[in-house]
């Protein structure tokens, strides 16, 4: 396999996309919130990317077939047309991750797209209800962007992987970079700050999608969750139980 490879299904033709990028990262926030939007929008699926840079694993399909980790291209046109970007994971190492972002948007501004927004969560302990956004941008000018969509400045903090490279990178490929980012804690898949994610979409793209795939989602990940900690909490107290006398 290639360092990158770019397999298309279909041919596209856009008019001055937007790209938003969102992979798996703390608390899957980036890779919920950009599946979920794709999905509630009926965006089409029309490449594929594969990386000798992601983990060496393999996913197994309900069906029994088995098949490689991926990224995944999808479009949607209308009024502002569309890229979203998202995968199965993130490569494993720095020199993976920058090498994919640069193929990433040498194949994206060859589509016409000349601003990308990254998405992803800002992990924190001190979590507001609902979980914040918060903005970051390659130049104070495309700050003020953010800021008429009511998206509050990050302050001096550190992105780490794809979902912040991305965003570094566009200034040397010519494009405006925006990094947009939902508070969590990471310790759990967070819809609650994908959801979040998902309504700054809404009013960026002028596009309202569909949600009740996420919102099924929700309820079962919150079951799980609470099972979780449910057990947790049981066998702590097992633990402690064990040292009466």
């Amino acid at each position: 396999m290639k360092d990158v490879e770019i397999v298309k299904k279909t041919k596209v033709k856009l008019k001055n996309p937007i790209l938003i990028c969102g992979l798996p990262d703390s608390g899957f926030v980036g890779k919920i919130a950009s599946y979920h939007f794709a999905k509630g929008i009926k965006a089409e699926k029309f490449a594929d990317m594969y990386s000798s840079h992601l983990p060496a694993q393999t996913i197994v399909n309900e069906d029994g077939t088995i098949e490689p980790l991926k990224f995944e291209f999808y479009y949607k046109k209308g009024k502002n047309d569309l890229l979203i970007f998202t995968g199965d994971a993130q490569s494993e190492t720095p020199e993976g991750q920058y090498n994919v972002s640069r193929d990433l948007l040498k194949f994206v501004k060859g589509l016409g797209c000349k601003t990308v927004y990254a998405i992803g969560g800002l992990i924190t302990n001190d979590l507001s209800t609902p979980p914040k956004i918060y903005g970051a941008a390659i130049s104070e000018s495309l700050l003020k962007d953010l800021q008429e969509f009511g998206i509050e400045n990050m302050k001096e903090s550190n992105i780490i992987g794809m979902n912040g490279i991305l965003v570094s990178l566009a200034k040397d490929s010519k494009m405006k970079g925006f990094g947009i980012y939902g508070e969590t804690k990471g310790e759990f898949p967070d819809i609650s700050a994908a959801k979040e994610l998902i309504k700054v979409l809404t009013v960026i793209t002028g596009i309202k999608p569909n949600l009740r795939a996420l919102s099924s989602e929700e309820k079962r990940l919150k079951k799980l969750q609470t099972s979780l900690e449910s057990k947790i909490i049981e066998d702590s107290e097992k633990k402690v139980s064990g040292y009466i006398t």
